[in-house]
């Protein structure tokens, strides 16, 4: 073989090599970040289980635990994609639905498709508020992509919003269902232990929706013994929320039996000196909460004041910013229009108005959003 034939076979070799080598970088786009703050570029994402979300980086295989994954950034989302996620953000659902569903069409990718239609139908679900039909519709949606995709990275996700939907559906006894398998599936497949306690809250709001309210006690007594069980920086400020959120629906099945004395004795007692501060803001809302329905009950005024300064207290120890403080607003709003022009300024109503939209811009994705939407459409 001469040598001008060896170079060029050569030289080939090495631009096919060159070019092989290029290919598969292209092809590694996606980003993964890590609750331990770790992000992992330049990589091409393979499969998304329950358990771990694998990769290929530069033909070596890798992969992140499931309960580690922060955020996924996909390199090669098609625009649709990107443009569902602007609207979420923005709190736009409806079209977010609509987005990220023809983002399951444009992709070739099977694992962003599959993530496309979960996102479609969770959006769909949040976009529900308190349209029973849509709710129902996004059940559906998650139901059939549940079937589908038992073992997805997404399934705790799709269990939660599935729930949560049936729940807007008007159909609480399926979604103490729903929630009940979520807890057993998150200890049974070793989901973040995190899991567990996000179930056993709304498994007992779902016993509350069902007006079973000594079953709810009990489902938010465990929830708050199950959150002391986990551990974790990360789960840290959303253990103190879940806690928080379980104390007060202790007391918030008082209120939903009509038994506000007991309802207001509970609270103060729960955030007595030696509570911690979030548990402490969320049994102040707890008790402006009683007392405002315990007024409307009464179809007077008498305790109004009483409530709106607890309100106040709440939203200025909540140290969460979440479900505390979207609750003390909302109910701030509403004790404005209750004690109306007569014993507050003429403003009254737009200042009411502007708590309902303060709840609506900055805690959409809490159920006090939906009420303060409703109170602002009147």
């Amino acid at each position: 073989m001469n040598r001008s034939y060896e170079k060029t076979v050569l030289q080939l070799a090495l631009a096919v090599a060159t070019l092989t080598a290029g290919s598969a970088s292209t092809s590694a786009q996606d980003t993964i970040s890590t609750t331990t703050g770790r992000r992992i570029r330049g990589v091409e994402i393979t499969a998304l289980t329950s358990r771990a979300v694998q990769y290929d980086q530069d033909g070596t295989a890798g992969e992140v635990p499931a309960s580690q994954v922060l955020e996924i950034r996909w390199g090669d989302a098609p625009e649709s994609y990107q443009l569902g996620r602007g609207s979420a953000n923005g709190g736009d659902f409806d079209a977010a639905s609509d987005q990220f569903a023809q983002a399951a069409q444009d992709t070739s990718r099977a694992v962003l498709k599959t993530e496309c239609e979960f996102l479609a139908a969770e959006a769909l679900s949040r976009a529900a508020g308190s349209d029973q039909g849509k709710a129902q519709r996004a059940a559906d949606m998650l139901g059939d992509w549940l079937g589908s995709n038992a073992d997805n990275f997404r399934a705790p996700d799709a269990l939660m919003a599935r729930g949560r939907a049936l729940l807007g559906a008007g159909s609480p006894a399926q979604a103490e269902t729903t929630f009940k398998t979520l807890a057993d599936d998150s200890l049974a497949k070793n989901w973040a232990p995190i899991w567990n306690v996000r179930a056993k809250v709304e498994q007992a709001r779902a016993l509350m929706a069902a007006e079973n309210f000594a079953g709810a006690r009990t489902a938010f007594r465990s929830a708050a013994s199950a959150a002391k069980a986990v551990t974790g920086t990360e789960y840290k400020s959303e253990v103190d929320s879940l806690t928080a959120a379980a104390s007060v629906g202790v007391g918030e099945t008082m209120i939903r039996e009509g038994n506000f004395k007991d309802a207001l004795d509970y609270f103060r007692e729960l955030g007595g000196r030696d509570a911690d501060l979030a548990v402490k803001a969320a049994a102040k809302a707890g008790e402006g909460q009683a007392l405002y329905l315990q007024a409307q009950s009464k179809g007077g005024q008498e305790g109004l004041r009483g409530a709106q300064l607890a309100l106040a207290m709440a939203s200025v120890l909540d140290p969460l910013g979440g479900e505390t403080s979207a609750k003390a607003l909302y109910y701030s709003g509403m004790v404005l229009l209750a004690l109306g022009p007569d014993r507050e300024t003429s403003t009254f109503k737009q200042r009411a108005f502007d708590y309902f939209e303060t709840v609506v811009k900055f805690y959409g994705s809490t159920s006090w959003a939906v009420l303060a939407a409703e109170e602002l459409r009147r």
